[in-house]
């Protein structure tokens, strides 16, 4: 009953946090938390921030530095999630081969190569994904600081 109380009150807490701003400032890219994560917004365009299509690298067209640090961005973000499904798919193998652990034999050694390979592929990804919001900031602030300033 509590942890139910609790999850309710973190929903609403949620809901009062969010914003439906968009920047006005034309010809620049904002970042903007948006459903289940960050999305760029440019001349009131959306484009997704999840690193698995090329949409950061569209949102920074035209500015050569800031397009190489989004394809960066989208490549270690799709290496990433390749290695997040390899090893799960290792761990969930491992799991299936040994299900209540009292395998033997050859079976039982499969079981355990695979757990350790799938937890070291979980983590490998998770290293690389770390690695990869930096340059998605770093293509917009060069892709903004390229943009002739506005009147004021």
């Amino acid at each position: 009953m509590k942890a139910t109380a609790i999850i309710v009150m973190l929903g609403i807490f949620q809901i009062g946090c969010a914003t439906t701003y968009r920047s006005q400032e034309p010809g620049r890219v904002s970042f903007v938390l948006d459903g289940p994560g960050i999305s760029l917004y440019k001349n009131g365009e959306r484009y997704s921030a999840m690193g698995l299509s090329s949409a950061p690298i569209r949102a920074v067209e035209g500015n050569q530095l800031a397009e190489c640090h989004a394809r960066i961005f989208v490549t270690r973000s799709r290496i990433a999630w390749i290695l997040y499904g390899i090893g799960l798919a290792g761990l969930g193998t491992s799991i299936g081969l040994n299900p209540n652990g009292h395998a033997q034999g050859g079976q039982r050694t499969a079981s355990v190569i695979l757990g350790i390979s799938g937890v070291t592929t979980v983590l490998a990804g998770g290293t690389v994904f770390m690695t990869a919001p930096s340059h998605l900031y770093d293509a917009v602030n060069i892709y903004n600081d390229g943009q002739a300033r506005l009147p004021k």
